[in-house]
């Protein structure tokens, strides 16, 4: 006869399954929302809040002239700024939330394909995935978009099973995130494409799936005015041979982001970290052939395939961020199928590994000023503590003037932007007619907009430099440079 205990085994071997998720959820949550308003607003997130503050009108036009991602999360911005009047780094308790249903999902679509272990291990490594933590702790639209991409292929999952109840209203979510997800970020279109070649492969129980894509496709037809001059912009501003993109680095920047700066100088530590990278996902998309784990990792071949077709770098590590759930799913299929073997101790190090390695990049990244977006608060007080009244500040490349405009060290300066080439002439003139007046040379990511440093050269030519600082970060495009040059050479003060 069952006594008791027994009876409660399987109860309890299911609730634990619930613990892991609660667990992945409080260390992913804790670590996203810990001193989250802290940090100044990096210059993406002051780009969005100043796109937003305008009319809806205006906000269409400047996405499609000035940017080169869809307007959603600039409407959608617009309208929480009305609704919620916060202080604009508040914001951020947004996206970070919804960044949760990623971890979510993940476990969800983990469990279903490979059961609670998988799903177990998955959610963790999504939970301190250091690449996710930097971008979800962000006010952006790349929090939104890795979590409705595990959440659409999560609902396709569902509406795909039999014993899924009101299907009506499952598919009705999965319609909805498949058109907004190309609206979001044109990585989107990608995602929903795979998607639509999985719904090939379950012809007969996804079906209603094909006649979604076409209506996501035709959704994006009223913004492809938009998307053609974006495209022209877009070999501009994304250029393949731009510094941000180097091969294999590509590949260690999704999977050991954050991680201390003496380990990425071994010797091809690029190349090793990402042939383990792809090794493992080779693996899992192997062992997970017949789930939707190929299908969801598919598009980093086209991403990859276009970006050599057209010379605008898709392989941008944070456009990237979409498969990093998948990859944990990876890992978590591994080890499951590994701890069904003799190999159990490998299965062990692998985790042990990985979530070790995760652990330590997200506490350099959260916690360590050097593995983080630059600190435009310091150079502020820095200026506090050397301006005088009459200084002028350029900026370049010049993005950052969103953040900092209102900054109690730059709000009674004139300001020059450098926010396109064609804003170097100007500002070159415009120094020269204030011969009388010292200047602060502000200098981040200039190779998007002075990439020969003519400003720079024609104050080093024209004007003696009294101070140089330098706000130190791991990655060049956050290293903040800081020079104050003094009059004219030849003028005098009367």
């Amino acid at each position: 006869m069952e006594n008791a205990a027994d009876r409660r085994g399987p109860i309890a071997a299911g609730a634990a399954q619930y613990v892991w998720l609660g667990i992945a959820l409080l260390v992913g949550g804790l670590i996203r929302f810990w001193n989250l308003t802290g940090p100044s607003l990096f210059v993406d997130e002051g780009f969005v809040f100043h796109i937003a503050g305008q009319d809806p009108r205006t906000i269409l036009n400047s996405v499609a002239y000035g940017d080169f991602h869809p307007p959603l999360f600039y409407l959608m911005t617009h309208y929480l700024m009305r609704a919620l009047q916060w202080p604009l780094w508040d914001y951020r308790y947004i996206t970070a939330a919804i960044s949760l249903a990623g971890i979510l999902a993940t476990w969800a679509i983990a469990r279903r394909s490979f059961g609670k272990t998988a799903a177990a291990i998955a959610a963790l490594a999504v939970a301190l995935s250091p690449a996710l933590i930097t971008w979800d702790r962000l006010y952006r639209m790349y929090a939104v978009l890795v979590a409705l991409t595990a959440l659409s292929w999560w609902l396709l999952l569902k509406c795909g099973d039999s014993r899924t109840e009101r299907r009506w209203l499952w598919w009705s979510l999965y319609g909805a995130a498949a058109i907004v997800l190309p609206y979001l970020h044109y990585i989107g279109i990608l995602v929903i494409a795979s998607q639509f070649a999985y719904t090939l492969t379950k012809a007969k129980t996804l079906r209603p799936a094909v006649f979604v894509s076409l209506a996501a496709l035709l959704a994006l037809a009223p913004w492809a005015w938009a998307m053609r001059i974006q495209y022209t912009q877009a070999h501009y501003a994304l250029r393949l041979d731009s510094p941000e993109f180097s091969g294999m680095s590509v590949v260690p920047g999704l999977v050991a982001y954050g991680i201390p700066a003496s380990w990425t100088n071994v010797p091809h530590f690029d190349l090793v970290v990402g042939c383990l990278a792809l090794t493992a996902l080779a693996g899992g998309v192997y062992l997970g052939r017949h789930t939707i784990l190929p299908f969801w990792l598919a598009p980093i071949v086209i991403q990859t395939f276009l970006s050599f077709a057209t010379g605008i770098n898709l392989l941008l590590p944070r456009y990237m961020y979409v498969y990093i759930p998948a990859l944990c799913i990876c890992i978590g299929c591994i080890a499951t199928f590994l701890l069904q073997t003799k190999y159990r101790v490998a299965a062990v190090a692998l985790v042990s590994g990985i979530l070790g390695v995760a652990a330590i990049g997200a506490y350099d990244s959260v916690f360590v000023p050097y593995y983080q977006f630059p600190d435009w608060y310091q150079i502020n007080a820095l200026l506090l503590g050397n301006e005088n009244k009459n200084d002028l500040i350029v900026l370049v490349q010049g993005a950052e003037y969103w953040v900092v405009k209102d900054f109690s060290g730059f709000r009674d300066h004139a300001i020059a932007v450098a926010l396109v080439p064609t804003d170097i002439d100007p500002i070159i003139k415009w120094l020269e007619k204030n011969p009388q007046r010292r200047v602060w040379y502000i200098e981040n990511q200039p190779g998007f907009t002075d990439n020969k440093r003519r400003i720079e050269q024609a104050l080093g030519r024209t004007r003696p430099r009294l101070g140089t600082w330098q706000q130190q970060r791991l990655d060049e495009e956050d290293v903040v440079d800081v020079f104050l040059y003094g009059f004219q050479k030849g003028s005098h003060r009367h």
